[in-house]
């Protein structure tokens, strides 16, 4: 840190939305702690409002995404694009922080173009984990493989040829990328294999809590669990007509299905939920993100006026229904799964794309929820699954994971920690 100066950060984030956004906790933390605040994002995210006092860069435009079905071709593809992409944002990236010169840098646990970009200036920086914990472990299922929690010899056995699997077939040709990346940027190669190279060996900030996280035998010390995100408010966000009716009225029972802002396919999740809430009656809010509501009937309701009904929305802020929320079915995004369970509220994850099904499996093994593995499921097993989450032990769990994500705070945990790294390292370099 440079003498009598504030600590000066800057935030390098990763092309996705909700990547960028979940940024934010940290860096007000640190604002609020006195620290001069920047942020890099990429061009469609400049004008978001998410911390008043960070100036905000442009990292250039973000590369069209094509989901692919299937576990294993999903988790491959979004690790190609991320790459591709972090190949051309490293170049700005590296302006970026030669122009600012920041004391240290925070990126998510998918940033590889900031995280090369400060190997190579030498630049410390510090990653923050907005998904499952990514370091590998012989009892742990690899990152990807969607597989359940077991300790058994065999179950472990089993681990480590998925994990030499993985690695040397499906995220080869991500590895590649990443090599060649290196290279572009005179690193040299044989560092940390692709799916850790985003993890900062100073300081990595977890977003969670051990409670909904796998046993670990050797977990770096430098990993450290903060809690739930929690996105700001939309500004200028006010309920809609259906509000009262549907949400407030019907408090407790209500169910909130979400696909994620990446995937719009209805099938997947939204279409078979609507059909299984209908048949149960249950009242519900959907929203479609990258979808058009309009592919099930919205916006607004789609069953009235008998009551309960179901609205439809391209989005509604979680943080608005999870009061009022009995259940959450999702495809598995991280923060919108921790949110949840910060309320308390039991989850059903469907399907396995990407790295949705280890979260699934996650929220299977803490008690908290249901993994359905059908991709495109039948609303039939939508509807039995959300009849076992009703259970009360489903509850109970989940109010327990909420009760050991109270005592975290990201943007408050997260500075302090920032803060503590950083101390350590201008003392080694005194030394």
């Amino acid at each position: 840190m440079r003498d009598n100066a504030r600590v000066r950060v800057l935030a390098s984030s990763s092309p996705i939305y909700a990547h960028t956004v979940n940024a934010a906790p940290f860096l007000q933390g640190l604002a609020d702690r006195g620290a001069e605040v920047h942020w890099g994002v990429a061009s469609p995210w400049v004008d978001l409002p998410a911390v008043p006092r960070a100036r905000v860069w442009d990292t250039g435009p973000v590369p069209q995404y094509h989901p692919r079905r299937g576990r294993v071709r999903g988790v491959s593809a979004r690790y190609n694009w991320l790459l591709a992409d972090a190949r051309d944002r490293a170049r700005a990236v590296r302006d970026l922080v030669e122009r600012v010169a920041p004391d240290v840098v925070l990126t998510d646990s998918l940033g590889y173009s900031g995280a090369v970009v400060c190997e190579r200036l030498g630049v410390p920086w510090v990653s923050f984990g907005d998904g499952p914990l990514h370091y590998p472990d012989p009892t742990t299922p690899p990152f990807g493989a969607g597989l359940p929690y077991r300790t058994a010899g065999p179950w472990v056995q089993r681990n480590l040829a998925v994990q030499a699997a993985s690695r040397r077939l499906v995220m080869a040709a991500a590895q590649a990328r990443y090599d060649a990346l290196r290279d572009d940027l005179g690193l040299p190669l044989g560092g940390p294999p692709v799916l850790e190279a985003a993890l900062s060996p100073l300081l990595h900030l977890h977003c969670g809590a051990p409670e909904l996280e796998y046993p670990r035998a050797d977990l770096p010390r430098h990993v450290h669990f903060v809690g739930a995100l929690r996105p700001p408010m939309p500004w200028g966000w006010a309920p809609p007509a259906w509000w009262r009716g549907l949400v407030e009225d019907h408090s407790g029972d209500v169910v909130l299905v979400t696909q994620g802002t990446l995937r719009s396919d209805p099938r997947e999740v939204l279409a078979p939920a609507l059909e299984a809430l209908r048949a149960l009656r249950r009242p519900a809010v959907l929203t479609t993100g990258a979808g058009d509501p309009r592919s099930l009937g919205g916006p607004g309701l789609v069953t009235g006026p008998s009551v309960p009904g179901v609205a439809v929305e391209s989005f509604v802020p979680y943080e608005a229904v999870l009061p009022h929320a009995g259940a959450f079915v999702t495809n598995g995004g991280w923060t919108g799964v921790l949110l949840a369970l910060a309320h308390g509220t039991p989850v059903l994850q469907v399907g396995r794309t990407e790295e949705k099904a280890d979260i699934g499996r996650r929220v299977e093994w803490a008690g908290a929820g249901l993994h359905l593995g059908d991709s495109h499921p039948d609303p039939r097993s939508v509807r039995r699954a959300l009849d076992r989450l009703a259970e009360e032990r489903f509850r109970v769990a989940a109010q327990g994971i909420a009760a050991s994500l109270a005592t975290r705070d990201p943007g408050r945990d997260g500075a302090e920690l920032i803060t503590t790294a950083m101390t350590r390292v201008v003392g080694r370099r005194g030394a």
